[in-house]
């Protein structure tokens, strides 16, 4: 055993030996680097925003949905607009079409003011038109008058203009209607002026 003991204690290595060592420990330094830059990376991916990095994100949020929001409104209020007097369009467009039917077939034309007028239809029946509580009205012979135009439409002004009514004159007869109508939509409206020059076919003798 002594012997062994001592063969132990005078061991000594090899060149060979010495180069295997060697490369084992920087393998094991070469892990426990890697192992720790692993970690480091892993704490870099946990991180999260900071408070500047936030509040930028919430301001740039914030302008966005302002400005959305703001072209939404603008939008939707335009299309309110643009209904509103499409609307009312087709309500006085419908008045004026009625009134044109009636003047082209009749005769015997007068104004006795300016937001009234008269004349007898092709049946030898007298058509009044008027202005009354911001409408457009029609009576026939001894019917009651009837308004023309909605509720929703206002007119603020009518007038018609008589040209060539008088006998023997050579001329034609021509009506001008000239209307101003108001569209509502919400609390605000929309004025719209009108005008049109209508003659009837038959000639005055």
């Amino acid at each position: 055993m002594k012997k062994i003991s001592d063969k132990i204690q005078g061991f000594t290595p090899t060149p060979f030996e010495k180069k295997l060592v060697r490369q084992s420990s920087r393998k094991r330094s070469g892990r426990c680097a890697l192992d720790s830059s692993n970690i480091a990376t892993s704490q870099k991916k946990v991180r999260g925003f900071t408070m500047p990095e936030m509040l930028i994100s919430v301001g740039l949020f914030v302008i966005i949905i302002t400005i959305t929001s703001s072209a939404f409104l603008i939008g939707l209020r335009t299309q309110r607009q643009v209904i509103a007097l499409l609307n009312a369009n087709d309500n006085i467009s419908y008045a004026l079409e009625v009134m044109a039917r009636d003047i082209r077939t009749g005769r015997s034309f007068g104004s006795p003011s300016t937001d009234s007028l008269t004349f007898t239809n092709y049946k030898n029946e007298v058509v009044v038109y008027r202005l009354n509580n911001d409408a457009v009205e029609r009576a026939i012979g001894s019917a009651d008058f009837n308004p023309l135009t909605s509720s929703n439409v206002r007119v603020l002004n009518l007038s018609f203009r008589l040209e060539g009514q008088g006998h023997y004159d050579n001329e034609q007869v021509r009506v001008t209607i000239i209307i101003k109508i108001a569209s509502r939509y919400g609390n605000q409206e929309v004025v719209t002026d009108l005008e049109t020059t209508i003659s009837p076919r038959e000639l005055e003798s």
